[in-house]
């Protein structure tokens, strides 16, 4: 596992066109098939790495969700130019620990309401509204979650916080949601 790298790229209206040509320009051609071992990799020559990155925008219209399967069997070098060009655009970029991802979940008024969730290398929890779920949750998401200043677009949370106070917080967040309408 410590051959697998995972970026994270979130915030409102990114850049996706340049996002995109960055992907195309400096990731693609090293791109490798799905690994049969997740955990256990086994790298093309000549890389150092394979490096996973996902991005969210908390735009309910521009979700982009296109190169989270993607394996990019990279150098070290590589990997550090391609972060070097994308900390240029819009966004927080975090490397995540690979090996925790996944979803949470909460009830609000009889709607299930669900989140990716991500564990910075930094020791922080990301939780991001997931669309496609429940459309009653998706419509309140979406036609709330802007009027929110971009930075409480999301939750974060130490990742060592009892999980019940995290879902209390993350309950807190929906019903603030809920009530600004």
């Amino acid at each position: 596992m410590e051959k697998r790298r995972f970026l994270l790229t979130f915030g409102r209206d990114l850049d996706h066109s340049n996002i995109d040509y960055l992907v195309q320009s400096r990731l693609f051609k090293y791109k490798g098939r799905i690994q049969e071992d997740y955990f256990n990799p086994v790298l093309k020559r000549g890389a150092e790495l394979i490096l996973n990155y996902q991005i969210i925008d908390t735009n309910f219209n521009r979700v982009s969700m296109k190169y989270y399967l993607d394996d990019f069997h990279l150098t070290e070098a590589q990997k550090n130019g391609f972060m070097l060009s994308l900390q240029k655009l819009k966004g927080t970029h975090v490397w995540c620990d690979p090996k925790v991802q996944g979803h949470a979940f909460c009830e609000v008024n009889g709607m299930k309401y669900s989140f990716h969730v991500y564990r910075s290398l930094q020791g922080q929890e990301f939780r991001f509204p997931e669309y496609y779920n429940d459309s009653t949750a998706d419509a309140t998401i979406q036609s709330q979650l802007h009027k929110l200043p971009e930075e409480e677009q999301y939750l974060q949370f130490p990742a060592d916080m009892n999980p019940e106070v995290k879902d209390e917080i993350t309950i807190k967040w929906i019903k603030r949601l809920i009530e600004m309408k």
